[in-house]
């Protein structure tokens, strides 16, 4: 079991090294790096060859937890690159972190970072703990007060596309990836021993929202504002259901090339 950690610089690693001491502490081994989306792009580019090179050579990793701050695009392009689980760690500078936490979370339908709450690192090793060990082959949907049906019924669909069985209950699952979707309006989420995504709801989506996402996500792992897709998403990434999602993604790129085209000739 091994899990890859990417700092986006060297003022970050202190922060993601707590990662690596929870990790290691579990038995599970861990390599750190530090490279910045933006700033050194090509040496991205090279690690993540590595990350696929490893996936042949079936020396895998089972996830890879990348911090960074600010604008934050670091976990969001790593997401992009591979059909691991991606675990994104927002870092404190600005705006105390909010601009980091919605530069990760708030991904586009069908890329998916789980999101950890602010400099919460040990978080994010808690959750590549449970994704390296995971051995479940089904979903479960629980809905909390949910606020928007929609992004419920969007997480069923997409289960469905990527061939995954699921059940939907009241309460979390020890033998499923439990897909949890709570309002925004709540406090926090009850801490739990079981795998679980959890995505924020609401029926009208605010900036007030926002801030909101600091104080919901201290705990656990989360998607994007009524993103059922990208929990679902997530749960086939946890699973290692790469044929799947590579045949799903591909539709991705064809829908954006076709929109190229229509774009370019118009």
């Amino acid at each position: 079991m091994t899990v890859l950690i990417i700092a986006a610089s060297k003022s970050d690693v202190e922060v993601m090294e707590k990662a690596a001491a929870v990790l290691e502490k579990s038995g599970i081994k861990c390599v750190i790096r530090v490279c910045s989306a933006h700033r050194t792009p090509e040496m991205l580019d090279r690690i993540m060859e590595e990350v696929e090179h490893a996936e042949i050579e079936k020396e895998r990793y089972d996830a890879i937890i990348a911090g960074a701050g600010l604008a934050a695009a670091l976990p969001g392009v790593v997401a992009a690159k591979t059909t691991l689980p991606v675990i994104g760690v927002p870092l404190a500078g600005a705006f105390e972190g909010l601009d980091a936490l919605l530069s990760i979370i708030q991904m586009p339908p069908g890329i998916p970072v789980l999101t950890t709450g602010v400099d919460n690192s040990e978080e994010a090793a808690a959750a590549a703990i449970k994704i390296a060990r995971n051995t479940a082959k089904k979903a479960n949907i629980t809905t909390r007060n949910s606020k928007n049906q929609k992004a419920v019924d969007k997480a069923a669909e997409t289960l469905k596309q990527l061939g995954i069985p699921y059940s939907c209950s009241g309460k979390t699952e020890k033998d499923a990836i439990n897909l949890c979707f709570v309002d925004i309006n709540e406090k926090h989420v009850a801490a739990t021993s079981e795998l679980a995504i959890y995505c924020p709801t609401t029926e009208k989506e605010k900036a007030a929202d926002a801030v909101k996402l600091l104080q919901l996500t201290r705990k656990g792992i989360w998607v994007g504002l009524n993103r059922g897709e990208n929990a679902a998403v997530a749960a086939a990434e946890i699973m290692g259901k790469n044929s799947q999602l590579k045949e799903y993604r591909w539709g991705m790129r064809l829908r954006v090339e076709e929109a190229d085209k229509e774009a370019s000739n118009a």
